[in-house]
């Protein structure tokens, strides 16, 4: 494409070199990535790449100019070759986002784009709308596992890819004919720019709760953050709230799209009663605008009950009949890491969970609590160079539901595991409570200690296949640790 047509999206730009159009291969953000005639965008890397945290893109110039960039757009201006077009802008995010989306050609506008936010659920859920969605359609999915295209997995990197990742899956999906994309959709996603100028036709809230107040400093920040998604909708899109959620109406009233609410404890658009579960799956009367009808899942707890809620919801506003609803929902929907069951034929249950804020480990251990066991043992432990002041919540609540505590280490990153682990067992009061820092030997200690009928939770890790410590990551799976020992 030429730069020209490029430059069209920059409103506003300062441009030093620009004397002839030229033909550009490929806009890109990392300097690992530039090849002859690409545009290097160097915007500030909160995320990871490759589990590589880089600060700061504009120290990555020098390396993308040698590896072929032939225009960089800097944020902060800096001299370059005079062979280099150099473009500065007010935001370097913003302006990835634009020109990746005009370099693809605006891919998602061909797609019925569903976005899901929340602090917990987004991943099951958009499972869920997908296991329902390909009764009828050809359906693509991002989160925070990978992405897929008609049940097909492919890795991506980020729960929201960076723009030009994300603009190349569009694209995938558009070739491989996709109708629909149900994507996740972080806090992190939406104030980096990363979903900018993307077609949402439905939005969908999960919940709220304490998570990435590193970044966002306080709740109120966290929750404008989120209803940005709600704000963006037209009015012939959907916007789709749990209501039994204290923010749920808020995420309703800011959007002009039209109103779908879910809940189980409030009158509702879609709901669920006659709730049994059980730790292979959850039986409900499903309660809709279009009729009613029973649902056999094999996900289990309320907190499925409420994300299959959502994704019904969805199904609703694209017109998709109950029937069609019911086999998607009654699939067999696997989400790595998500109550995951681990069954070796040991007399107890072996369950691992990505639970890592207060509100999820209180959804997961109310649960495994719920299904009467001899003794809940629960192990887990709290990221490091992250919000700190969750560790204490975290631990006030698995003192609550267990009855055996093993604290651990969890991507402990430049922090001592020992301080972390200190700082967790400040909430905790009454459980037994054992500190095994090694993350694996804790795992094996709590199976050891196991006893008939007891449940063990695993939490905090859950799909992630690495440990972040201070000087290395290291491949670590908590479901291929506990499935060794288990074996063993």
């Amino acid at each position: 494409m030429k730069l020209s047509q490029l430059l069209e999206e920059l409103s506003e730009k300062k441009i030093t070199g620009y004397e002839n159009d030229v033909d550009i291969q490929g806009v890109v953000y990392d300097p690992l990535r530039v090849k002859p005639g690409f545009m290097f965008v160097a915007i500030n890397i909160y995320t990871q790449l490759d589990k590589i945290e880089i600060p700061e893109g504009h120290d990555k110039v020098d390396d993308a100019i040698n590896a072929g960039a032939a225009v960089v757009v800097l944020q902060r201006d800096m001299a370059v070759p005079d062979s280099v077009i150099k473009i500065v802008v007010p935001d370097s995010r913003y302006a990835l986002a634009k020109l990746a989306n005009k370099f693809y050609q605006f891919p998602s506008k061909k797609l019925k784009m569903i976005g899901i936010t929340g602090t917990n659920g987004k991943t099951t859920t958009t499972h869920i709308i997908e296991s329902i969605l390909l009764q009828k359609y050809r359906t693509g999915l991002i989160g925070t596992l990978y992405y897929k295209i008609n049940g097909k997995i492919n890795q991506s990197k980020d729960t929201t890819p960076e723009p030009p990742d994300l603009q190349d899956i569009f694209t995938h999906m558009v070739n491989e004919k996709v109708d629909y994309c149900a994507m996740e959709v972080s806090s992190h996603g939406i104030d980096f720019f990363r979903v900018e100028g993307l077609d949402y036709d439905v939005a969908l809230f999960t919940n709220l709760s304490q998570d990435h107040l590193d970044y966002h400093k306080t709740m109120d920040v966290y929750l404008e953050t989120k209803k940005k998604l709600f704000k963006w909708l037209e009015p012939d899109d959907y916007a789709i709230a749990n209501i039994d959620d204290a923010h749920g109406q808020e995420f309703l009233d800011v959007s002009k799209g039209k109103p779908l609410s879910f809940a189980v404890n409030r009158a509702a658009d879609v709901m669920a009663k006659d709730i049994e579960f059980n730790i292979k799956g959850t039986k409900y009367r499903l309660v809709t605008p279009i009729g009613e009808i029973d649902i056999d899942q094999k996900l289990v707890g309320m907190f499925n009950v409420y994300n299959s809620l959502g994704a019904v919801a969805v199904a609703i506003s694209q017109g998709m009949d109950l029937e069609t609803i019911k086999r998607g929902l009654e699939s067999n929907i696997r989400v790595s890491g998500r109550f995951e069951l681990l069954d070796k034929g040991q007399p107890f249950s072996v369950v691992v969970d990505y639970a890592h804020t207060p509100d999820g480990m209180e959804k997961v251990l109310s649960l495994a609590d719920d299904l009467k066991p001899n003794r809940v043992i629960t192990v887990f432990g709290c990221g490091g160079d992250r919000d700190k002041d969750k560790r204490p919540k975290m631990g006030s609540v698995a003192d609550k539901y267990s009855d055996v505590i093993v604290l651990t280490a969890d991507n402990p990153r430049n922090e001592d595991p020992k301080n972390i682990i200190n700082d967790i067992a400040r909430g905790i009061n009454n459980a037994e409570t054992h500190q095994v820092i090694d993350r694996q030997q804790a795992i094996e200690f709590a199976i050891k200690y196991a006893q008939p009928n007891d449940i063990i939770m695993i939490l905090g890790k859950g799909h992630e296949t690495t440990q972040t410590l201070k000087t290395e990551t290291i491949h670590f799976n908590d479901v291929e640790v506990a499935e060794a020992i288990l074996a063993n």
